[in-house]
């Protein structure tokens, strides 16, 4: 039983400080901007007795609508990151941009304190709140389909760029006609497109695509499409 006892005493001299034995440690969001693709994150620790080195390590997660967070590829928080020896209190800020959408966004924070021999003697874990960043996609959509002439017809087509980003060179495609290469739409802009064809009799459906060839990555496929019959 005496030697039981002793074992469990130098056990707990020689392990680790439980986490909640750390000191003071946390991290922040301290910037959520989804125009940007981008979130910004400030992590603190102190000073704890027998502290030679501080040192903190930064890692990304993320979660889409029903789904867990899991960890995410982010290069600009790098690795271990250690203060100063004589730093007692250590502040460290980091940005992540790139930020793909539609999720959220969070940092973990493993901060560690180590004494003169290098041996861990704290440690602590703490995560920020997170950062929702929209789908920056764009999003081609037909708002529009309209016919003018008589003898002859000229098609007219608005079309929109709903989403987050530029659309990127597509093609605008109408029944019968010849296909229509378009250049990129910034997000939020309309163009109107006039095709000339033939007469459009009365009760001929007319449909109009844009990106037939599905090229550009979107945030919705449904809007693409428009019908009309001419009256």
């Amino acid at each position: 039983m005496l030697r039981t006892a002793l074992i469990a005493v130098v056990a707990l001299l020689v392990a680790p400080a439980a986490a909640s034995a750390a000191g003071p440690a946390s991290v922040a969001l301290t910037a959520c901007q989804p125009r940007d693709r981008a979130a910004e994150f400030e992590a603190r620790m102190d000073r704890v007795e027998g502290t030679a080195r501080m040192k903190l390590r930064f890692t990304l997660e993320a979660r889409k609508a029903g789904k867990g967070w899991r960890r995410v590829a982010a290069p600009e928080l790098g690795g271990w990151r250690t203060a100063d020896p004589a730093t007692t209190r250590y502040i460290s800020s980091r940005r992540v941009t790139a930020l793909v959408g539609p999720a959220r966004y969070r940092t973990v924070v493993r901060f560690r304190w180590t004494d003169a021999h290098g041996r861990t003697i704290a440690r602590h874990k703490a995560r920020s709140r997170s950062c929702w960043q929209p789908d920056h996609r764009p999003n081609l959509k037909l708002r529009a389909l309209s016919f003018e002439g008589d003898d002859s017809t000229t098609y007219v087509v608005l079309v929109a760029n709903t989403g987050r980003s530029d659309s990127g060179a597509f093609d605008l495609e109408l029944t019968g006609l010849p296909t229509q290469p378009q250049v990129s739409l910034a997000p939020g802009e309309e163009r109107l497109v006039e095709v000339p064809g033939p007469k459009c009799e009365p009760g001929t459906v007319v449909r109009a695509f844009a990106d037939p060839l599905d090229l550009v990555d979107e945030r919705s496929e449904r809007d693409n499409r428009l019908t009309r019959s001419c009256q």
